[in-house]
């Protein structure tokens, strides 16, 4: 496994310029390593604070080792949730089969905790060492010799020496460096809803559940205060709809995951109300070069994994860490840092995608009852699937 780095490094490194775009967990700890090589960061984020909301991250392998170069696998520790079994039922809640949240026979160490809390530990690393801007973004980026000038929505302009992308899958920074368009988007042929919900008594607490039919899926994932409600669908091209009306995807997953069954009427009873959810495609984004110039993209905004492939916020921290080792390895030459970072990482990245691609989706929500049966006998012989 080729190493990640945030060692201190020495005043004489100096204070280069640099500017990240979204405090995700990718923007954070990139900040976080690009401040301790001796850069002067500054965070931009088009929210009017840090993006909350969704399913809890799991923390595992090389994440936990970059956590503990940074002095933060302790709060990730003292937050960590309890072991979760995952559970699959049939329409009489029966269950098919179940494992542990780490697999039957997982024996290295993992954690699994709330998005929000893991976000608040990044933040609190970095907040008293880095200059964080809500409610901004990149409106144009111009490469210079020696630099990057950044246009930032309010009209002013920023010069960098280096420029990170951590603005996720519909990245702005990409659209901006790379061009126009989804031609990096690789569409699974599906969509998925979530809602976190306070805890509705319909599933255990620490316990996730998933009933799927032909082309379909319910989720529940269960904790102490709070219920996660997902649903998923197949489809054989991709829908057109308005990102920006939420009672047009309402109807989208009632019609689509309306008459299930199982526990489904109670669960959409549950997310009715408010617009506070999550819906949107099944992709992945897969680009030939992940760096142009002084410019990078770090996690999502240059290789999402799609959800299917449970590792984005891991793979976040991971892409942060190893561009911090290429960087401390080439201090002085950028090109040959982002050429390192994506060397070394790219092989993981397409293993990871070319999983969740070839048997994520046949897993979560499988074509037809032929693909449905054969994975309900892969469940009761104890396998997930993948």
């Amino acid at each position: 496994m080729v190493s990640s780095t945030f060692n201190e490094r020495g005043a004489d490194v100096g204070r280069r310029a640099a500017l990240i775009s979204g405090a995700s967990f990718a923007g954070l700890a990139t900040a976080y390593g690009l401040n301790r090589l001796g850069y002067q960061v500054t965070v931009v984020e088009a929210a009017a604070g840090l993006r909350r909301g969704g399913t809890p991250v799991d923390i595992e392998g090389e994440t936990i080792a970059i956590l503990e170069q940074m002095g933060l696998v302790g709060f990730v520790r003292a937050k960590a949730l309890p072991s979760r079994r995952f559970e699959f039922k049939n329409a009489d809640n029966t269950t098919l089969g179940s494992i542990g949240v780490s697999g039957d026979q997982a024996s290295e160490v993992r954690y699994e905790i709330h998005r929000d809390d893991l976000l608040d530990i990044l933040f609190g690393a970095v907040a008293n060492d880095v200059e964080v801007l809500f409610g901004r973004s990149i409106s144009s980026l111009d490469e210079q010799a020696d630099s990057v000038s950044v246009t930032l929505n309010d009209g002013k302009r920023r010069d960098v020496a280096l420029m990170v992308g951590c603005d996720g899958n519909r990245s702005n920074t990409r659209r901006l460096v790379f061009g126009n368009g989804d031609q990096f988007t690789y569409f699974m042929g599906g969509y998925f809803f979530l809602k976190v919900v306070p805890e509705t008594g319909l599933v255990a607490a620490d316990t996730s559940e998933v009933f799927r039919a032909p082309g379909r899926m319910a989720m529940l994932n269960g904790y102490d205060d709070r219920t996660d409600i997902g649903f998923g669908f197949r489809t054989d091209a991709e829908i057109a709809y308005d990102y920006r009306d939420r009672a047009q995807q309402r109807r989208l997953i009632q019609q689509r995951c309306g008459d299930l069954g199982w526990k489904v009427p109670d669960m959409l009873a549950s997310v009715a109300g408010d617009d506070d959810f999550y819906f949107d495609r099944i992709n992945q984004i897969r680009m030939p070069c992940w760096s142009r110039g002084r410019v990078v993209l770090v996690g999502d905004a240059g290789y999402c994994v799609s959800p299917l492939a449970g590792l984005g916020g891991s793979m976040a921290i991971i892409g942060a860490g190893r561009l911090a080792a290429a960087l401390e390895r080439f201090p002085d030459d950028h090109a040959s840092a982002f050429r390192h970072y994506e060397d070394e990482l790219r092989p993981f990245v397409e293993q990871i995608q070319q999983r969740a691609a070839d048997e994520g989706m046949s897993t979560m929500c499988p074509a037809d009852e032929a693909e449905l049966a054969a994975r309900d006998r892969e469940i009761a012989a104890g396998h997930m699937g993948w």
